[in-house]
């Protein structure tokens, strides 16, 4: 027997709840959206979406064809309508995240619509208004997209074991067609999404065979031939190309995301740890009580008779979530890990109120058995599911100023001094994928310096990188075989280029400390001198980036509290301190330091040099090659 009648839904209660369901958290995302794009990838996906080129590994074809849709829309900069798609995409799988929790709610018993609705809706906003989820909506990224299709999914299936046994599998093919556009958006997330539908496939192809399974294939395949835009667009040459995937190997090289395999750092930390951050950052977007709901929750559904169906499902999916992230790595504050969470806050945010929904129908089949049957839901009832409508309200009220980016223009400060200001037909050799990302963005949205050069340091390894860039610009080739043959760009090399071009470096701890000696501080980049640099120079040059850097925090205001940007400032001070320190320059080492310390005072890399730095009676230049990486680096 189906656990939800067709005739508890009431068509119109359904469509005013949906249209709450959707229309509130879109609000909010429309008026916290940023318009200067963010860090991290947003500025690559921005000019993916812009020029329809390709992104980095797997490629996120169909985030770029989205984006790509809502640039056409006259609202705004170009960044800022790639972030509109995004708040578009999280909204609507609001919307069916509500559908799913009304269904799962009606399956525990709860059937009149005042106590369905506003439960469905409070737990529904308070997943799209938690800070991870929210996050995602006010940026360009892929993770609402993807939450959007993973929400589809899921609520056809739930729908699918709600009405089960049924002949009607129409909810299959669409929960499998959305699955497969997931996996040609963002494949891990969509792989973790599996194990929530797997008993459902197995559970149809005992009733009706292999057919129906068949033409759930054929719905993912129909998915997944979006990435045939990768080697189409690809095979144009497009300015960004990441991967170049023309060819059958660099298509599954860009797809299976080879560049990836073993970078993650974090997997060093012990697995406890990496779930327990994962468990601290559910906690810190949803609070601690909705989280400890879900436990129960997920208890009451498998206890409620046929209700098990949809209580694994909801189950699976945050578990599969919750150990994917972790087995992955984790770092806690980071936007695009906690966009990894968002199918995870949706099952929380389920599974809590299920708690709710099992109590409540167990005090209304008490209250029925007392009265004798009441065709309207006691006040006390009335007043619990409203409570959950409130505290979902609250949570959209409470997670505004956080993951707001209304006011949001770090990077427009940034891009100003790194991009818009260098000198003409400057050669910028780029070791942050943050930085090179920025390039592309302005260079697709503002179409600001075609007379530059970027040298995509981390990127090199690419296939087809090389031979564009040299292709593009002969005059590099010098830099890049060197690269390639050495592992580190010649100073002999750097130093012909820039007897030609103003050749700038981007500091890094991967770039060689031989290359010191030919640097001149600049703004935020560092130039390479022909001719070799003096202590005068130096010193002149610090003074003057010194001043740079204080005006660019003056101006970046309130925006020092975002995370990624506090982490640009500690990056550069960090460098500075490094190569002062290197040249012999301990004063302005010590001043670099401090401002470092400033943001992160307890970072080990900061207390080493502060130690290296700390005798007032030694001069000179310090051996910073503990500090570094590659070639240069030594055991610390």
């Amino acid at each position: 027997m189906a656990l939800v009648p067709r005739q508890d839904h009431d068509p119109r209660v359904r469509a005013a709840a949906l249209g709450l369901a959707v229309g509130v958290p879109l609000a909010a995302y429309l008026a916290t959206l940023s318009g200067s794009s963010y860090w991290l990838d947003a500025g690559e996906l921005t000019a993916a979406a812009v020029d329809l080129d390709v992104a980095h590994p797997p490629g996120h074809p169909l985030a770029s064809l989205v984006g790509h849709a809502a640039t056409l829309v006259p609202l705004g900069s170009l960044a800022l309508r790639v972030a509109f798609a995004q708040a578009v995409c999280a909204a609507l799988a609001a919307g069916f995240l509500y559908s799913a929790i009304d269904t799962t709610v009606r399956s525990l018993g709860v059937r009149h619509d005042r106590l369905v609705v506003p439960m469905s809706l409070g737990a529904s906003w308070l997943a799209a208004g938690s800070y991870g989820w929210w996050l995602q909506a006010v940026r360009p990224e892929v993770y609402a997209l993807e939450a959007l299709l993973l929400s589809i999914a899921i609520e056809r299936i739930v729908a699918l074991e709600a009405a089960w046994p049924t002949r009607d599998l129409s909810p299959l093919p669409a929960a499998t067609l959305a699955l497969g556009l997931s996996l040609a958006n963002h494949h891990f997330m969509g792989f973790l999404c599996f194990p929530a539908i797997a008993p459902t496939l197995a559970r149809v192809y005992r009733a009706r065979g292999a057919r129906p399974l068949l033409v759930s294939g054929g719905m993912i395949a129909a998915g997944l031939s979006t990435y045939l835009y990768l080697p189409i667009r690809a095979a144009t040459d497009p300015a960004m190309n990441l991967g170049n995937p023309t060819s059958l190997g660099r298509i599954y090289w860009v797809v299976s995301a080879q560049a990836y395999q073993g970078t993650h750092v974090l997997e060093a930390e012990p697995l406890t740890d990496r779930f327990l951050d994962v468990t601290i950052s559910l906690v810190e977007s949803l609070h601690v009580l909705p989280v400890l709901f879900a436990l129960a929750g997920g208890y009451a559904l498998l206890r409620a008779p046929g209700a098990v169906r949809v209580g694994y499902v909801w189950i699976s999916l945050v578990l599969f979530s919750f150990i994917g992230r972790g087995w992955l790595g984790f770092v806690r504050g980071n936007p695009d890990a906690l966009g990894y969470l968002m199918p995870a806050l949706g099952g929380v945010a389920a599974l809590a109120v299920s708690l709710v929904a099992a109590v409540v129908a167990l005090l209304g089949e008490r209250n029925e058995a007392r009265k004798k049957k009441s065709s309207q839901p006691s006040p006390m009832l009335a007043m619990v599911a409203l409570a959950v409508a409130m505290l979902g309200a609250v949570q959209l009220v409470s997670s505004r100023a956080h993951a707001s980016l209304a006011a949001f223009h770090a990077t427009d400060d940034v891009d100003e001094l790194r991009i818009r200001d260098l000198p003409p037909h400057a050669v910028v050799l780029a070791y942050s994928p943050q930085t090179v990302f920025r390039f592309f963005e302005l260079a697709a949205t503002e179409h600001v310096r075609p007379d530059v050069t970027l040298i995509p340091m981390p990127f090199l390894g690419y296939p087809g990188t090389i031979d564009a860039l040299v292709r593009r610009s002969p005059e590099v080739a010098g830099v890049l075989r060197s690269e390639l043959l050495d592992g580190e760009p010649a100073v002999s090399e750097l130093q012909s280029l820039a007897s030609q071009r103003p050749v700038l470096i981007e500091l890094d701890v991967r770039v060689p400390i031989a290359l010191h000696e030919t640097l001149l501080p600049d703004t935020i980049l560092y130039s390479v001198e022909p001719a070799g640099t003096t202590d005068v120079d130096i010193r002149s040059a610090s003074t003057a980036r010194a001043h740079a850097l204080d005006a660019l925090r003056n101006a970046l205001a309130d925006d020092t509290r975002d995370r990624p940007t506090r982490e640009q400032l500690l990056w550069i001070h960090y460098n500075d301190a490094l190569y002062a320190a290197s040249m012999g320059e301990r004063e302005a080492a010590r001043l670099s330091l401090s401002r470092a310390m400033a943001i992160s005072p307890s970072a080990r890399e900061l207390v080493m040099l502060r130690e290296a730095l700390a005798d007032p009676r030694r001069r000179g230049p310090i051996d910073v090659r503990p500090f570094t990486v590659g070639r240069d680096a030594i055991a610390p």
